[in-house]
C-alpha cells in the first residue's frame, strides 16, 4: 500500500455536523476500498483563491491515508460524485 496525502474542499452551505458526516463518509469509503486513515485534519473555513462552482470559500479538510494505487482512481471517481466535495487533490507521500 501506498501513502498518500489529500486535500479535499466541502461545500461551504454545510454547517460543522455536515462536515463531519462528509469527513466520516470520506473516510468509510477509504476503509472500504481495503485502505487505512492515518490521521484527519481539519484546517477550517478559508477564502478560495478563485471560484469553484460559484463558492468563494470552502471547508479544508486534510486526510493522510494508505491505499492501493488502483483503488485511488476508484475514491475520486466517487467522490467528483459527491456535491458536497468541491475539488480533491491526492497525492502519494513520497512525490512530494
Amino acid at each position: 500500500m501506498q501513502e498518500y496525502e489529500m486535500v479535499t474542499l466541502f461545500h461551504p452551505g454545510l454547517d460543522e455536523e455536515g462536515v463531519e458526516a462528509q469527513s466520516q463518509w470520506l473516510q468509510q469509503r477509504i476503509t472500504d476500498l481495503g485502505g487505512e486513515v492515518v490521521e484527519v485534519t481539519p484546517w477550517g473555513r478559508r477564502n478560495l483563491a478563485f471560484a469553484i462552482s460559484k463558492q468563494k470559500e470552502a471547508t479544508y479538510y486534510q486526510f493522510d491515508f494508505r491505499l492501493e494505487g488502483k483503488q485511488v482512481d476508484e475514491l475520486t471517481r466517487v467522490m467528483r460524485l459527491n456535491e458536497d466535495v468541491l475539488r480533491q487533490l491526492p497525492v502519494r507521500k513520497q512525490d512530494r
